[in-house]
């Protein structure tokens, strides 16, 4: 009886230390993300800015994120999702984040100052 007992307490606690030693995902940037930049070289250089609107807006992304109002693993995600895309990936990304913040709850910039104005 003492040996079936001894048996299975050696069992549960190596069932213990196996399942404290499991490994944890990976975090977020590194899902298919760029590690070895920071996350506004990564927007700007991964989604191809140009214009100094399309750079402001990255840098509004990049506050939102340092302030915690805007969770980095839905920017990587959706970066990822958009760099997918063959051209304009920018404004997927876009469009994307805003999409997919809006149904978790988050705010994003406003997309309006991004949309040029275009003459005849």
């Amino acid at each position: 009886m003492i040996r079936m007992l001894a048996g299975c307490l050696l069992l549960t606690l190596v069932l213990i230390v196996a399942a404290s030693t499991v490994a944890t995902p990976p975090p977020a940037n590194t899902a298919g993300g760029v590690t070895d930049l920071t996350l506004q070289e990564q927007l700007e250089k991964g989604l191809r800015a140009r214009r100094p609107v399309e750079f402001q807006y990255i840098a509004q992304i990049v506050a939102q994120v340092e302030a915690g109002t805007l969770p980095r693993e839905l920017i990587d995600t959706t970066f990822i999702a958009a760099r997918k895309r063959p051209r304009h990936q920018l404004q997927y990304f876009q469009f994307i984040l805003q999409s997919r913040a809006r149904a978790l709850g988050y705010s994003t910039p406003d997309l309006s100052a991004q949309m040029a104005t275009v003459t005849p």
